[in-house]
């Protein structure tokens, strides 16, 4: 349902906001010239997207780049490339011949090889940072643009006066959406120590309740498999080095009885400060919960993982919510919620989360360049 409607308003937005595009006001802001601002096509763009969001990944990128006037050429992920052949399809009498291209593949051939094509004029990438660090090198020799939406690790911070109902009934969806194979899903709570134990406790009843099944087993199945074994393994091996490593597992802790790769909605507790689990991307439906004492503390280790995309704080006072914001390093930072995106609002992150924005009209400048044009009207 996501996909869809997500697909559909992207590009509904993107096709009013090529209508409305802004830029500096024509003028004369040298004696007797006239200058003008022009927004170019770049050509073509090479796309490389993922598994987890198949056609409205596909949807955040060519929306913006065919507004933009732009070609295409675009690599699905191997594990899930059916939906965008289908658009293909369906599209195919719509667009000219040739704007709109899918090649299949494998990502150290496909995407390599758009990375390094030198009549590719820009490569864009929704994935993980090593394929961003690959796609970067292979543009790095045409020097030709690079659009990089990676990985997340989404600190929740949550102070001692938050709504702790809210909080917890934000993250049953925020943390285990799509399995928690989403790149700003709150995985990472900071809750401060005076409310954690009451959190956790609102937290595991929320997400004891999560209907987990075969996606086709019901409308009331909210979580599904894991998207390939490979995964799978990699999610489970993350469980066991978090318990090994001395977190508790308050509620799930593995994998659920019986055929497929479906990992049970787990909540890790008593977690040590600096563990692998709270540093690096699991991608499943995992949430772990450490406690800080102060506010200096929440806000220092919210920022000490690689990642910037995404990250919350939860608090009922006004100017803490701001301050706070101000101060996490995240492309996106919620006060009160988590993972509400709008299509008229950026996303992407800093850090090693990438660079280059996905949504809004941000979008349609990554994908198109500024031509200065100055007429000199002296007589």
């Amino acid at each position: 349902e996501d996909d869809i409607a997500g697909s559909i308003d992207s590009f509904r937005f993107m096709a009013g906001a090529a209508r409305a595009t802004t830029s500096l006001a024509a003028g004369e802001y040298a004696e007797d010239h006239l200058s003008v601002i022009v927004r170019e096509p770049l050509g073509v763009v090479g796309v490389v997207t993922p598994w987890n969001y198949p056609l409205l990944m596909a949807a955040w990128k060519i929306a913006p780049i065919l507004a933009a006037g732009n070609t295409i050429v675009l690599k699905p992920s191997e594990q899930t490339p059916l939906t965008t052949l289908k658009f293909a399809e369906l599209v195919a009498d719509l667009l000219p011949a040739g704007v709109f291209n899918v090649v299949t593949g494998l990502g150290p051939v496909v995407g390599a090889r758009l990375s390094e094509h030198p009549k590719v004029d820009m490569i864009a990438l929704t994935g993980s940072v090593n394929s961003g660090r690959a796609v970067a090198r292979g543009a790095a020799e045409t020097i030709k643009r690079v659009h990089l939406e990676l990985g997340g690790k989404a600190p929740v911070v949550i102070f001692a006066d938050a709504d702790l109902s809210a909080a917890a009934e934000s993250l049953r969806a925020a943390g285990y959406w799509n399995s928690g194979q989403e790149c700003g899903a709150g995985c990472r709570v900071l809750v401060h120590e005076s409310v954690a134990e009451r959190f956790t406790q609102l937290l595991v009843e929320q997400v004891r309740t999560l209907v987990v099944g075969e996606p086709t087993a019901g409308a009331d199945v909210e979580i599904g498999p894991l998207i390939s074994k490979a995964h799978y393994d990699r999610v489970l091996n993350h469980l066991e080095r978090a318990q090994a490593d001395g977190a508790k597992a308050a509620l799930g802790g593995g994998a659920l009885e019986g055929p497929g790769y479906f990992v049970a909605p787990t909540v890790l507790t008593d977690v040590p400060e600096g563990a692998a689990c709270t540093l690096e991307e699991i991608f499943g439906p995992v949430v772990t919960v450490e406690t800080f004492s102060t506010e200096e503390e929440a806000i220092a280790r919210a920022n000490e993982v690689p990642y910037g995309l995404a990250a919350s704080a939860w608090t009922l006072n006004p100017q803490l919510g701001h301050d706070v914001a101000s101060r996490l390093e995240a492309g996106t930072v919620w006060v009160n919620s988590h993972l509400v995106l709008a299509n008229e609002m950026p996303w992407a992150g800093f850090k090693s989360s990438g660079y280059g924005r996905d949504l809004s009209a941000y979008a349609l400048d990554d994908y198109s360049r500024t031509k200065h044009v100055m007429h000199n009207k002296a007589r």
